[in-house]
C-alpha cells in the first residue's frame, strides 16, 4: 500500500481506524511522512477525526504510539503467560505425535490410537538396533505419516526419539523442565 502511494497510484488511505495502519514506530513515521510530503492527501477512519495540520498529526502519532504500546503490551502478557504454564509444567505448544491437545481442558493427553504405536517405535529403534528408515518404514506401515500425508524423514524420527517430552519433561527457551503430562 504504502509502495503504491510512493509511486503516485494512489493518495489516500480509508481504515477502521489508525492501527490497523501501523503496528510499529516505522510504518506510523512513514505514514506522517508520506502526509508531510503531500503523498498522502486522504486518511479516513470511521471512528477517528484527522485533519492534515500540526494538531492533526500529533493526533495520529498519539495513535500509532497506542497500537505500538498494545502490541508490545500483549506480547509481553503472552510470553509471561507462557512462561507461567512451563512453571506448572504445562507444556504451552502443539503436542508431539502420540499425545494430542484437549481443547476443553487444554491440557495434553495421550493419544489412544497412536500412543502404543510410537511406543513401539522407540522399543523397535532400542531393543533391535533398529535404523532410523527402519522406524520409519515401521511408522508408515502403522498409518503415521507427516501432515502432508508423507512418509516421516529420518530426521523427523530423530528428533521423536530424542524428544524429552516422551520421558515426562520438555524443551522450552532453549532448557528442559519437567512436565506434567
Amino acid at each position: 500500500m504504502i509502495k503504491r502511494i510512493e509511486k503516485g497510484e494512489a493518495n489516500g488511505i480509508l481504515a477502521w481506524h489508525p492501527d490497523r495502519l501501523a503496528r510499529n514506530s516505522v510504518d506510523g513515521g512513514k505514514i506522517i511522512y508520506l502526509v508531510d510530503c503531500g503523498h498522502l492527501q486522504f486518511l479516513k477512519f470511521p471512528t477517528f477525526w484527522f485533519e492534515n495540520t500540526s494538531q492533526g498529526k500529533f493526533m495520529l502519532n498519539i495513535a500509532f504510539g497506542q497500537s505500538k504500546y498494545y502490541v508490545d503490551s500483549l506480547a509481553e502478557n503472552t510470553k509471561r503467560g507462557l512462561r507461567q504454564k512451563v512453571r506448572r509444567g504445562e507444556y504451552p505448544a502443539l503436542a508431539p505425535i502420540g499425545y494430542l491437545n484437549d481443547p476443553r481442558t487444554k491440557t495434553i493427553i495421550v493419544d489412544k490410537k497412536r500412543a502404543s504405536l510410537i511406543r513401539k517405535a522407540f522399543e523397535l529403534y532400542a531393543k533391535n538396533g533398529s535404523r532410523l528408515e527402519d522406524v520409519a518404514t515401521f511408522l508408515a506401515q502403522s498409518g503415521i505419516h507427516s501432515k502432508n500425508g508423507k512418509r516421516l524423514h529420518r530426521d523427523r524420527i530423530s528428533f521423536i526419539l530424542s524428544n524429552p517430552f516422551y520421558y515426562g519433561h520438555f524443551r522450552y527457551g532453549g532448557e528442559i523442565h519437567e512436565g506434567k503430562h
